[in-house]
């Protein structure tokens, strides 16, 4: 063979070489993709039934690994921007942890998607959170921005925010502030019929932790509400207005006919019913019940109904004296004939 031959040769041979590396870089490539692709996908289907299971912690570390795979991906952060806000609306501290714990995973999250979303909602749903993140920072006595500027921010850029909304009638009411201001604050947020489950959640939380005279009649015309639009109410919470009712009616004071009359008496004998009707958490405490419900019926010309109720607590409690015994035996003697 010819020497210019055999060099034409080998150069040709060296580019078949150097293709068949190359186009096998390049499978390589796509394989690694797709495998990393799987590896996520997965890790996002984990994230998803570990949410499910309320186990934030384990669906954050899944979300982790996932963006270590693809620090781009836009599944991923949103994954990650949506569980930050998740687990800030529910979360729960183990003895011995603190909020900061937690918050200092999520603020980064939330911060960064307030400066890339395209979406001036998401935008305010993530502020509206990242604000939230530093109430609960507060309640630890660390130093943090003030939680109502990020609900300010957040409104101006969607009006009605459910979230930024919620949150600072929330806020005024932790800081004694006016019912009047924090009222205005949710309604804004029930107007824009966006979650509005959380928004009665925490304006239902706001009030229970208020010191204000006409806190407990607002919560009543809140429960009211909410059963009327057919929505619900967590058992926790449920049992913490049972608390209140006994403590508003038995025995009566100058404030009973205002809490009474906060929703059309008629009206409050049925909210208590959906409150408090089997499964309850009333029915640990039956006397109770029975009692409240009593006195609710004859306000609301039940009168049979509230006789009734009286003289079974009568004979129930009639070797226990006590505050609720004496509203019995008071009830039934106002009610007498009625029957």
């Amino acid at each position: 063979m010819k020497a210019a031959s055999f060099s034409k040769w080998v150069g040709y041979a060296t580019a078949l070489l150097s293709l068949a590396a190359g186009v096998g870089a390049i499978v390589s490539q796509i394989s690694d993709r797709r495998a990393n692709s799987h590896q996520i996908d997965s890790l996002l289907a984990s994230e998803k039934l570990q949410t499910r299971s309320n186990d934030y912690a384990s669906a954050w570390r899944s979300l982790d690994q996932a963006e270590k795979l693809n620090p781009d991906s836009a599944d991923v952060r949103d994954a990650q921007e949506n569980l930050a806000m998740l687990w800030l609306e529910n979360i729960s501290i183990p003895e011995g942890g603190k909020f900061s714990d937690i918050t200092d995973k999520l603020d980064p999250v939330l911060t960064k998607g307030v400066t890339v979303s395209k979406s001036p909602q998401h935008q305010a749903d993530l502020e509206s959170h990242l604000g939230w993140s530093y109430f609960l920072r507060s309640r630890e006595g660390s130093l943090s921005p003030d939680p109502a500027a990020s609900y300010a921010d957040a409104v101006r850029k969607d009006t009605d925010n459910p979230y930024a909304q919620s949150m600072w009638g929330h806020w005024i009411l932790w800081n004694h502030g006016s019912t009047d201001d924090a009222t205005t604050h949710f309604s804004a947020a029930l107007a824009s019929n966006r979650e509005r489950a959380f928004v009665r959640r925490l304006q239902l939380s706001a009030f229970l932790n208020s010191h204000a005279d006409s806190a407990d009649e607002e919560i009543v015309r809140i429960a009211n509400a909410i059963r009327k639009e057919q929505g619900t109410i967590p058992a926790d919470i449920r049992q913490n207005i049972f608390s209140m009712y006994y403590r508003k009616l038995i025995p009566p004071d100058d404030e009973t006919p205002h809490f009474i009359n906060a929703v059309p008496p008629g009206e409050h004998v049925a909210t208590f019913h959906w409150l408090f009707d089997n499964p309850g958490p009333g029915d640990s405490n039956v006397p109770e019940k029975t009692g409240d419900l009593s006195v609710l019926e004859e306000a609301a010309g039940q009168r049979a109904e509230a006789k009734a109720g009286y003289d079974a607590l009568r004979r129930q409690l009639a070797d226990r004296p006590g505050p609720l015994l004496t509203a019995a035996e008071a009830g039934s003697k106002r009610l007498a004939g009625a029957q």
